[in-house]
Protein backbone atom coordinates (compact mmCIF):
# COMPACT_ATOMS: atom_id res chain seq x y z
CA UNK A 1 0.00 0.00 0.00
CA UNK A 2 0.93 3.41 -0.93
CA UNK A 3 2.03 5.44 2.26
CA UNK A 4 -0.43 8.38 2.61
CA UNK A 5 0.88 11.51 1.18
CA UNK A 6 1.78 14.84 3.08
CA UNK A 7 1.58 18.39 2.69
CA UNK A 8 5.00 18.48 1.65
CA UNK A 9 4.33 15.68 -0.82
CA UNK A 10 0.92 17.40 -2.80
CA UNK A 11 0.90 20.52 -4.16
CA UNK A 12 -2.70 20.63 -5.47
CA UNK A 13 -2.25 23.58 -7.70
CA UNK A 14 0.56 22.38 -9.61
CA UNK A 15 -0.59 18.59 -9.76
CA UNK A 16 -2.02 17.17 -13.37
CA UNK A 17 -5.41 16.57 -13.28
CA UNK A 18 -7.95 15.48 -15.25
CA UNK A 19 -11.61 14.42 -15.30
CA UNK A 20 -13.48 10.88 -15.58
CA UNK A 21 -16.88 10.82 -16.43
CA UNK A 22 -19.97 8.47 -15.28
CA UNK A 23 -22.87 7.80 -16.87
CA UNK A 24 -26.20 8.67 -15.21
CA UNK A 25 -29.18 7.02 -16.70
CA UNK A 26 -33.08 6.77 -16.08
CA UNK A 27 -34.11 3.88 -14.04
CA UNK A 28 -36.97 3.73 -16.12
CA UNK A 29 -35.58 2.37 -19.65
CA UNK A 30 -31.65 2.75 -18.56
CA UNK A 31 -30.97 5.85 -21.08
CA UNK A 32 -27.87 7.85 -20.50
CA UNK A 33 -29.55 11.40 -19.36
CA UNK A 34 -25.99 13.21 -17.93
CA UNK A 35 -22.72 12.22 -16.53
CA UNK A 36 -20.94 13.23 -13.52
CA UNK A 37 -17.23 14.76 -13.95
CA UNK A 38 -14.80 13.60 -11.55
CA UNK A 39 -11.67 14.64 -10.87
CA UNK A 40 -8.52 13.07 -11.54
CA UNK A 41 -4.84 13.09 -11.21
CA UNK A 42 -2.36 12.10 -14.01
CA UNK A 43 1.02 12.31 -15.08
CA UNK A 44 3.70 9.67 -14.38
CA UNK A 45 3.12 9.87 -10.32
CA UNK A 46 0.91 7.75 -8.61
CA UNK A 47 -2.80 8.53 -8.06
CA UNK A 48 -3.78 10.73 -5.40
CA UNK A 49 -7.64 10.33 -4.24
CA UNK A 50 -10.02 13.45 -4.48
CA UNK A 51 -10.75 13.34 -0.64
CA UNK A 52 -6.81 13.90 -0.56
CA UNK A 53 -6.39 16.32 -2.49
CA UNK A 54 -9.18 18.21 -0.93
CA UNK A 55 -7.48 18.22 2.10
CA UNK A 56 -4.51 19.52 1.56
CA UNK A 57 -6.13 22.19 -0.65
CA UNK A 58 -8.16 23.47 2.54
CA UNK A 59 -4.66 22.92 4.63
CA UNK A 60 -2.83 25.19 2.00
CA UNK A 61 -5.79 27.34 2.02
CA UNK A 62 -6.37 27.11 -1.77
CA UNK A 63 -9.54 25.21 -2.16
CA UNK A 64 -11.78 28.01 -3.84
CA UNK A 65 -8.26 28.23 -6.70
CA UNK A 66 -8.22 24.17 -6.69
CA UNK A 67 -11.70 23.90 -7.13
CA UNK A 68 -12.07 25.96 -9.76
CA UNK A 69 -9.65 24.51 -11.51
CA UNK A 70 -11.20 21.05 -10.88
CA UNK A 71 -14.38 22.63 -12.19
CA UNK A 72 -12.62 23.56 -15.42
CA UNK A 73 -11.12 20.48 -16.44
CA UNK A 74 -14.89 18.81 -16.27
CA UNK A 75 -16.07 21.63 -18.31
CA UNK A 76 -13.38 22.08 -20.76
CA UNK A 77 -13.34 18.12 -21.30
CA UNK A 78 -17.14 18.23 -21.99
CA UNK A 79 -16.46 21.24 -24.37
CA UNK A 80 -13.58 19.28 -26.17
CA UNK A 81 -16.01 16.37 -26.88
CA UNK A 82 -19.83 18.28 -28.71
CA UNK A 83 -21.36 17.74 -25.22
CA UNK A 84 -24.72 16.98 -26.33
CA UNK A 85 -27.09 20.19 -25.18
CA UNK A 86 -30.05 17.68 -23.60
CA UNK A 87 -27.54 15.68 -21.34
CA UNK A 88 -27.08 16.70 -18.05
CA UNK A 89 -23.39 17.70 -16.78
CA UNK A 90 -22.88 17.11 -13.08
CA UNK A 91 -20.15 18.64 -11.81
CA UNK A 92 -18.90 18.90 -8.04
CA UNK A 93 -18.29 22.23 -6.19
CA UNK A 94 -17.06 23.14 -2.88
CA UNK A 95 -19.68 25.88 -1.68
CA UNK A 96 -16.48 28.65 -0.94
CA UNK A 97 -15.37 28.19 -4.32
CA UNK A 98 -19.08 28.86 -5.49
CA UNK A 99 -19.31 31.79 -3.04
CA UNK A 100 -15.89 33.24 -5.24
CA UNK A 101 -15.97 34.66 -8.79
CA UNK A 102 -14.14 32.38 -11.07
CA UNK A 103 -10.57 33.43 -12.39
CA UNK A 104 -10.47 35.87 -15.26
CA UNK A 105 -8.66 33.07 -17.25
CA UNK A 106 -11.47 30.78 -17.03
CA UNK A 107 -14.07 33.29 -18.26
CA UNK A 108 -13.78 32.55 -21.63
CA UNK A 109 -14.72 28.34 -21.03
CA UNK A 110 -17.59 29.58 -18.87
CA UNK A 111 -19.14 31.37 -21.82
CA UNK A 112 -18.25 28.80 -24.29
CA UNK A 113 -19.77 25.88 -21.52
CA UNK A 114 -23.00 28.36 -20.71
CA UNK A 115 -24.56 26.30 -23.54
CA UNK A 116 -24.58 22.96 -21.62
CA UNK A 117 -26.61 21.75 -18.94
CA UNK A 118 -25.07 21.90 -15.28
CA UNK A 119 -25.58 20.61 -12.33
CA UNK A 120 -23.24 21.51 -9.00
CA UNK A 121 -23.38 19.22 -6.55
CA UNK A 122 -22.93 20.65 -3.01
CA UNK A 123 -20.26 18.65 -1.74
CA UNK A 124 -18.89 20.71 1.60
CA UNK A 125 -17.83 18.04 4.13
CA UNK A 126 -19.16 20.58 7.23
CA UNK A 127 -22.87 21.49 6.28
CA UNK A 128 -23.35 23.26 8.92
CA UNK A 129 -19.97 25.10 9.57
CA UNK A 130 -21.52 28.40 7.18
CA UNK A 131 -24.78 27.62 6.46
CA UNK A 132 -24.94 31.00 5.45
CA UNK A 133 -22.03 30.74 3.03
CA UNK A 134 -23.85 27.48 1.52
CA UNK A 135 -26.85 29.17 0.71
CA UNK A 136 -25.09 31.86 -1.15
CA UNK A 137 -23.08 29.71 -2.84
CA UNK A 138 -26.75 27.86 -4.41
CA UNK A 139 -27.84 31.23 -4.68
CA UNK A 140 -24.61 32.45 -7.16
CA UNK A 141 -24.85 29.00 -8.50
CA UNK A 142 -28.46 29.88 -9.68
CA UNK A 143 -27.14 33.00 -11.14
CA UNK A 144 -25.26 31.52 -13.52
CA UNK A 145 -28.16 29.19 -14.86
CA UNK A 146 -27.10 26.25 -12.96
CA UNK A 147 -29.13 23.88 -11.10
CA UNK A 148 -27.89 22.38 -7.63
CA UNK A 149 -27.72 18.84 -6.35
CA UNK A 150 -27.27 17.56 -2.80
CA UNK A 151 -24.89 14.96 -2.61
CA UNK A 152 -24.32 11.79 -0.32
CA UNK A 153 -27.70 12.67 1.20
CA UNK A 154 -28.11 9.92 3.91
CA UNK A 155 -24.58 10.23 5.04
CA UNK A 156 -24.89 12.32 7.78
CA UNK A 157 -27.75 14.45 9.73
CA UNK A 158 -26.67 17.75 8.19
CA UNK A 159 -27.25 16.93 4.77
CA UNK A 160 -30.75 15.83 4.93
CA UNK A 161 -31.39 18.97 7.02
CA UNK A 162 -30.44 21.30 4.31
CA UNK A 163 -32.65 19.71 1.51
CA UNK A 164 -35.39 22.01 2.74
CA UNK A 165 -33.48 25.69 3.31
CA UNK A 166 -31.31 24.71 -0.53
CA UNK A 167 -34.57 23.35 -1.85
CA UNK A 168 -32.18 21.41 -4.58
CA UNK A 169 -33.08 20.38 -8.14
CA UNK A 170 -31.44 17.09 -7.27
CA UNK A 171 -31.52 14.81 -4.42
CA UNK A 172 -28.55 12.08 -4.26
CA UNK A 173 -28.75 9.04 -2.21
CA UNK A 174 -25.78 8.10 -0.55
CA UNK A 175 -24.94 4.53 -1.96
CA UNK A 176 -25.03 3.07 1.51
CA UNK A 177 -28.69 3.26 1.34
CA UNK A 178 -29.18 0.90 -1.75
CA UNK A 179 -26.12 -1.14 -1.09
CA UNK A 180 -26.62 -1.66 3.13
CA UNK A 181 -29.52 -3.18 4.67
CA UNK A 182 -32.42 -1.39 5.99
CA UNK A 183 -32.97 0.40 8.93
CA UNK A 184 -35.39 2.35 10.64
CA UNK A 185 -32.45 5.43 9.87
CA UNK A 186 -32.93 4.29 6.27
CA UNK A 187 -36.76 4.41 6.51
CA UNK A 188 -37.00 7.96 7.42
CA UNK A 189 -34.16 9.26 5.07
CA UNK A 190 -36.28 7.91 2.19
CA UNK A 191 -39.79 9.26 3.65
CA UNK A 192 -38.01 12.85 3.59
CA UNK A 193 -36.55 12.35 0.75
CA UNK A 194 -40.10 11.91 -1.01
CA UNK A 195 -41.73 14.34 0.51
CA UNK A 196 -39.69 16.89 -0.39
CA UNK A 197 -39.41 15.48 -4.08
CA UNK A 198 -43.11 15.36 -3.99
CA UNK A 199 -43.38 19.27 -2.17
CA UNK A 200 -40.65 20.84 -4.71
CA UNK A 201 -40.80 18.35 -7.63
CA UNK A 202 -36.81 17.49 -6.89
CA UNK A 203 -35.43 14.74 -8.76
CA UNK A 204 -34.02 12.06 -7.00
CA UNK A 205 -30.93 10.33 -7.75
CA UNK A 206 -29.70 7.19 -6.26
CA UNK A 207 -25.30 6.11 -6.05
CA UNK A 208 -23.18 3.33 -6.04
CA UNK A 209 -26.03 0.74 -8.21
CA UNK A 210 -23.43 -1.82 -8.55
CA UNK A 211 -26.50 -4.90 -8.65
CA UNK A 212 -29.95 -5.82 -10.29
CA UNK A 213 -30.68 -5.65 -6.60
CA UNK A 214 -29.37 -2.79 -6.00
CA UNK A 215 -31.47 -1.08 -9.07
CA UNK A 216 -34.56 -2.66 -7.28
CA UNK A 217 -33.81 -0.97 -4.45
CA UNK A 218 -33.21 2.44 -5.42
CA UNK A 219 -36.83 2.21 -7.45
CA UNK A 220 -38.58 1.11 -4.34
CA UNK A 221 -36.49 4.15 -2.55
CA UNK A 222 -38.38 6.35 -4.90
CA UNK A 223 -35.58 7.36 -7.14
CA UNK A 224 -35.76 8.16 -10.72
CA UNK A 225 -32.16 8.35 -11.88
CA UNK A 226 -29.21 6.28 -11.08
CA UNK A 227 -25.53 6.26 -10.97
CA UNK A 228 -22.82 3.31 -10.47
CA UNK A 229 -20.76 0.80 -11.97
CA UNK A 230 -23.44 -1.47 -13.02
CA UNK A 231 -24.18 1.22 -15.72
CA UNK A 232 -20.70 2.34 -16.37
CA UNK A 233 -17.28 3.03 -14.44
CA UNK A 234 -15.80 6.62 -15.05
CA UNK A 235 -14.02 7.26 -17.65
CA UNK A 236 -13.59 9.04 -20.90
CA UNK A 237 -16.36 11.06 -22.51
CA UNK A 238 -17.84 8.50 -25.67
CA UNK A 239 -17.77 10.07 -29.28
CA UNK A 240 -21.49 11.38 -28.80
CA UNK A 241 -21.34 11.61 -32.81
CA UNK A 242 -21.68 7.92 -32.69
CA UNK A 243 -23.75 7.12 -29.56
CA UNK A 244 -26.29 10.47 -29.86
CA UNK A 245 -28.92 8.08 -30.98
CA UNK A 246 -28.68 5.71 -27.54
CA UNK A 247 -29.22 8.78 -24.85
CA UNK A 248 -31.92 10.28 -23.61
CA UNK A 249 -32.69 13.83 -21.82
CA UNK A 250 -32.88 14.65 -18.18
CA UNK A 251 -36.85 16.05 -18.01
CA UNK A 252 -36.14 19.18 -15.10
CA UNK A 253 -38.90 21.01 -17.03
CA UNK A 254 -40.47 21.39 -13.67
CA UNK A 255 -37.42 23.25 -12.23
CA UNK A 256 -37.20 23.86 -8.60
CA UNK A 257 -38.40 27.18 -7.77
CA UNK A 258 -36.25 29.51 -5.06
CA UNK A 259 -37.05 32.33 -4.56
CA UNK A 260 -34.79 34.58 -2.08
CA UNK A 261 -36.92 36.57 0.92
CA UNK A 262 -36.64 39.77 0.49
CA UNK A 263 -37.19 40.46 3.84
CA UNK A 264 -34.05 42.03 6.48
CA UNK A 265 -36.05 39.83 9.80
CA UNK A 266 -38.26 37.29 10.02
CA UNK A 267 -41.41 39.28 11.12
CA UNK A 268 -40.74 41.62 7.60
CA UNK A 269 -42.57 38.06 6.20
CA UNK A 270 -45.78 37.95 8.01
CA UNK A 271 -47.57 40.38 6.15
CA UNK A 272 -49.18 38.07 3.87
CA UNK A 273 -50.61 35.80 6.59
CA UNK A 274 -53.43 38.48 7.51
CA UNK A 275 -54.01 40.43 10.47
CA UNK A 276 -51.72 40.34 13.28
CA UNK A 277 -52.36 38.97 16.65
CA UNK A 278 -51.41 40.24 19.93
CA UNK A 279 -50.14 38.62 23.37
CA UNK A 280 -47.75 39.27 26.32
CA UNK A 281 -45.34 37.89 27.09
CA UNK A 282 -46.79 34.86 29.26
CA UNK A 283 -48.70 33.56 26.38
CA UNK A 284 -45.49 33.65 23.65
CA UNK A 285 -43.33 31.45 26.46
CA UNK A 286 -46.04 28.79 26.25
CA UNK A 287 -45.94 28.69 22.51
CA UNK A 288 -42.10 28.84 22.49
CA UNK A 289 -42.21 26.41 24.93
CA UNK A 290 -44.54 24.12 23.26
CA UNK A 291 -42.69 24.11 19.72
CA UNK A 292 -39.45 24.11 21.70
CA UNK A 293 -40.37 20.38 22.83
CA UNK A 294 -41.78 19.28 19.91
CA UNK A 295 -38.40 19.73 18.15
CA UNK A 296 -37.49 16.92 20.45
CA UNK A 297 -39.14 14.15 18.63
CA UNK A 298 -38.03 15.77 15.42
CA UNK A 299 -35.13 13.88 15.24
CA UNK A 300 -31.36 14.75 14.24
CA UNK A 301 -31.94 16.46 10.86
CA UNK A 302 -33.75 19.23 12.48
CA UNK A 303 -32.82 22.92 12.43
CA UNK A 304 -34.07 25.64 15.24
CA UNK A 305 -33.63 29.18 15.29
CA UNK A 306 -34.79 31.70 17.81
CA UNK A 307 -34.31 35.19 18.16
CA UNK A 308 -34.19 36.86 21.95
CA UNK A 309 -35.06 40.21 21.91
CA UNK A 310 -33.60 43.11 23.92
CA UNK A 311 -36.72 43.25 26.55
CA UNK A 312 -36.99 39.82 27.39
CA UNK A 313 -33.41 38.03 28.26
CA UNK A 314 -32.35 34.05 27.73
CA UNK A 315 -33.78 32.34 30.69
CA UNK A 316 -31.45 29.54 32.61
CA UNK A 317 -34.24 27.20 31.95
CA UNK A 318 -34.76 28.15 28.29
CA UNK A 319 -31.21 27.75 27.73
CA UNK A 320 -30.79 24.33 29.22
CA UNK A 321 -33.14 23.09 26.51
CA UNK A 322 -31.75 24.80 23.90
CA UNK A 323 -28.48 23.17 25.04
CA UNK A 324 -30.15 20.21 24.91
CA UNK A 325 -31.74 20.37 21.94
CA UNK A 326 -28.25 21.14 20.38
CA UNK A 327 -26.67 17.74 21.24
CA UNK A 328 -29.44 16.05 19.60
CA UNK A 329 -30.17 17.87 16.10
CA UNK A 330 -28.32 19.29 13.31
CA UNK A 331 -28.10 23.15 14.19
CA UNK A 332 -29.41 25.03 17.18
CA UNK A 333 -28.67 28.78 16.66
CA UNK A 334 -29.83 31.60 19.21
CA UNK A 335 -29.35 35.13 17.74
CA UNK A 336 -29.37 38.37 20.39
CA UNK A 337 -27.55 40.98 22.07
CA UNK A 338 -26.37 39.29 25.51
CA UNK A 339 -23.17 38.23 25.71
CA UNK A 340 -23.81 35.61 28.05
CA UNK A 341 -25.35 33.58 24.96
CA UNK A 342 -21.54 32.55 23.86
CA UNK A 343 -21.43 30.47 27.06
CA UNK A 344 -23.46 27.69 25.79
CA UNK A 345 -23.11 24.81 23.41
CA UNK A 346 -25.34 26.22 20.78
CA UNK A 347 -24.14 28.72 17.69
CA UNK A 348 -24.67 31.73 19.15
CA UNK A 349 -24.92 35.12 16.46
CA UNK A 350 -24.61 38.26 17.86
CA UNK A 351 -27.41 41.24 17.24
CA UNK A 352 -26.66 45.04 18.27
CA UNK A 353 -29.24 46.14 20.11
CA UNK A 354 -30.61 48.85 17.35
CA UNK A 355 -30.59 46.56 14.85
CA UNK A 356 -34.49 45.79 13.99
CA UNK A 357 -33.92 42.12 14.43
CA UNK A 358 -33.11 42.94 18.45
CA UNK A 359 -36.86 43.73 18.78
CA UNK A 360 -38.03 40.41 17.48
CA UNK A 361 -38.77 37.45 19.31
CA UNK A 362 -39.11 34.57 17.24
CA UNK A 363 -38.97 30.91 17.17
CA UNK A 364 -38.63 29.01 13.66
CA UNK A 365 -37.91 25.25 13.24
CA UNK A 366 -37.46 23.21 10.34
CA UNK A 367 -37.47 19.45 10.66
CA UNK A 368 -37.53 17.31 7.49
CA UNK A 369 -41.40 15.87 7.57
CA UNK A 370 -42.65 19.33 10.00
CA UNK A 371 -42.36 23.12 9.55
CA UNK A 372 -43.43 25.88 12.25
CA UNK A 373 -42.60 29.30 13.21
CA UNK A 374 -43.34 31.88 15.86
CA UNK A 375 -42.63 35.03 14.87
CA UNK A 376 -43.49 38.12 17.09
CA UNK A 377 -41.91 41.79 17.56
CA UNK A 378 -42.71 44.14 20.36
CA UNK A 379 -45.15 46.62 19.81
CA UNK A 380 -46.02 48.35 23.09
CA UNK A 381 -46.56 47.58 26.61
CA UNK A 382 -49.89 47.04 28.84
CA UNK A 383 -51.27 49.03 31.72
CA UNK A 384 -49.04 46.64 34.26
CA UNK A 385 -46.00 46.86 32.46
CA UNK A 386 -45.74 43.53 30.60
CA UNK A 387 -44.28 43.94 26.78
CA UNK A 388 -46.78 43.28 24.26
CA UNK A 389 -46.24 42.03 20.69
CA UNK A 390 -47.65 41.62 17.37
CA UNK A 391 -47.58 37.88 16.53
CA UNK A 392 -47.80 35.18 14.24
CA UNK A 393 -47.92 31.30 14.39
CA UNK A 394 -47.40 29.85 11.27
CA UNK A 395 -47.39 26.08 9.89
CA UNK A 396 -47.19 27.32 6.14
CA UNK A 397 -43.80 25.76 4.55
CA UNK A 398 -42.60 28.51 2.09
CA UNK A 399 -42.89 31.15 5.45
CA UNK A 400 -41.44 29.24 7.83
CA UNK A 401 -38.57 28.04 5.13
CA UNK A 402 -38.24 31.84 4.14
CA UNK A 403 -37.91 33.23 7.76
CA UNK A 404 -35.03 30.35 8.41
CA UNK A 405 -33.15 31.53 5.20
CA UNK A 406 -33.36 35.26 6.47
CA UNK A 407 -31.72 34.25 9.76
CA UNK A 408 -29.48 31.78 8.40
CA UNK A 409 -27.93 34.13 6.44
CA UNK A 410 -26.45 36.36 9.85
CA UNK A 411 -24.37 32.98 11.06
CA UNK A 412 -20.95 33.55 10.67
CA UNK A 413 -18.59 30.69 9.37
CA UNK A 414 -17.39 28.69 12.03
CA UNK A 415 -13.60 29.21 12.05
CA UNK A 416 -11.63 25.92 10.49
CA UNK A 417 -9.00 24.06 12.80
Amino acid sequence: MRPQSTNAQISPMSIDITSAYQPIVSLDDRAVVGYEALVRTSGDGPSIAPPELLRVAREQRVTTDFDWRCRASALHGAVEAGYPDELALFVNAEPTALDTPPPGDLLPLIAEAARLSITVEITERDLMGDPAGLLRAAEHARNMGWRVAIDDVGADSSSLALIPLLRPDVIKLDMALVQERSTDQTAAIVAAVAAEAERTGALVLAEGIETDTHESCARDMGAVLGQGFFYGAPGPLPDFGDVSHAVGSLELDATVTVRAPVAVTPFGLTHQLGARRHAETTFLEAVENSLLNSAFGTGPSTVVLTTVNVSNRLTPVRAAVLDELAARTALVAVFGSDPALMQHHFRSVPVGENEPLALERSTVIVAPMSSAALIAVECGVTHDGATLYDYRLTYDRDVVLDAATVLLRRIPARLMP
